[in-house]
């Protein structure tokens, strides 16, 4: 059985020959350059690869990137002009040239908000799907190429536009003004899973990027489960998964949460990253997968020690052999030359 079939049988809940094991492509470069990486790969380790398979155009809109220098950082400076006036943020830019988070979001004031929906209103959007072949054409034959959906509207304004903290004003100070956004952003997200439920792939994913301590129950239930119950029956209809990417703080959630049509909990943490155990999950998420991160930390022990912890989150996390996927979603171990491959002996590949 191929490491891709293994993943078949986690996402439709049956029992794999062996538990899956997935790193995130980006942290491996270009996939045949290090021999490490292609024995790795070539013994069963899985590189996942998210791709958007639709494409946005928002009309009257100049995209403006200017790069200056700040405290001895290079810093990128992006800014959206429109019709009804201009937003912008500001980014510290790796030596990759790959943006860090904000260090400035878009929406600061309310007239940013009014932009921002414009904008939002304004925008076209219509299939990619090539993106999906093309990529899985480049990471072929050990890549695994899953379309993602991007974020909820509520995660979108608070991941990517306004950020925790200015959040959490604007949800009292600005409350109109988000709802105007949130609404119309609803109206893209639900094109947005159209498109993808008739496109390519097995398995899509919800980019959330959530964490309970931003949210909590009662808003989780106000944001979040009204829009999974509308819009991820539309994928299930046509024969998708549903994985979404909660990385964070889950406990207080974990009712909502079993409430949600989703599938999957991909990049599930433990402690001490996340507050909740495997056996936790499986204990309040009896028949939704898992797709657990493994701590960076655990990469620290000696191969043996490592081992007895990898066997025991199989142990508490699959305990009948179904729905439990391991993989390394949010760093790289500085010493995954020696961590991956006693992974892999402890899960039999």
């Amino acid at each position: 059985m191929t490491p891709h079939e293994n993943f078949q049988l986690y996402w439709d809940g049956e029992r794999p020959e062996r538990i899956p094991f997935s790193i995130y492509g980006a942290f491996c470069g270009s996939l045949r350059e290090n021999p490490d990486w292609v024995a790795l790969f070539e013994r069963g380790l899985v590189p996942t690869y998210w791709v958007s398979t639709i494409s946005k155009s928002a009309k009257d809109v100049e995209r403006v990137v200017n790069t200056y220098q700040e405290d001895g950082n290079t810093m990128r400076r992006t800014t959206l002009k429109t019709p009804v006036g201009e937003i912008y943020t500001t980014a510290l830019v790796a030596q990759n040239t790959v943006p860090y988070w904000p260090q400035k979001y878009w929406l600061a004031m309310a007239e940013d908000f009014r932009v921002r929906t414009w904008i939002v209103e304004n925008t076209e959007i219509s299939p990619a799907f090539d993106n999906y072949d093309e990529l899985q054409k480049q990471v072929a034959p050990w890549g695994l190429v899953l379309p993602m959906i991007g974020r909820t509207p509520i995660q979108t304004i608070l991941v990517d536009d306004a950020g925790l903290e200015q959040f959490s004003y604007h949800l009292v100070d600005l409350e109109d003004e988000m709802m105007t956004l949130y609404q119309v952003l609803l109206v893209n997200f639900r094109k947005i899973v159209e498109i993808n439920a008739e496109g390519p792939g097995r398995y899509i994913e919800c980019a959330e990027n959530f964490t309970a301590e931003t949210l909590g129950p009662v808003r989780y239930e106000q944001f979040l489960l009204p829009v999974y119950k509308e819009c991820l029956p539309m994928l299930h209809q046509a024969g998708k998964i549903v994985g979404t990417h909660y990385d964070g703080k889950l406990s207080s959630t974990r009712q909502a949460i079993a409430a949600a049509p989703i599938d999957h909990i991909e990049s599930f943490t433990e402690p001490p990253e996340g507050d909740m155990t495997l056996a936790e999950c499986r204990a309040v998420w009896p028949e939704k997968g898992i797709w657990s991160n493994i701590n960076v930390g655990l990469f620290d022990l000696p191969a043996d020690q490592l081992q007895i912890e990898i066997r025991r989150k199989v142990l508490e996390g699959a305990p009948d052999g179904r729905l439990l996927a391991l993989e390394i979603s949010e760093d790289l171990p500085v010493n995954w030359q020696q961590g991956i491959p006693a992974i892999m002996d402890e899960l039999g590949y």
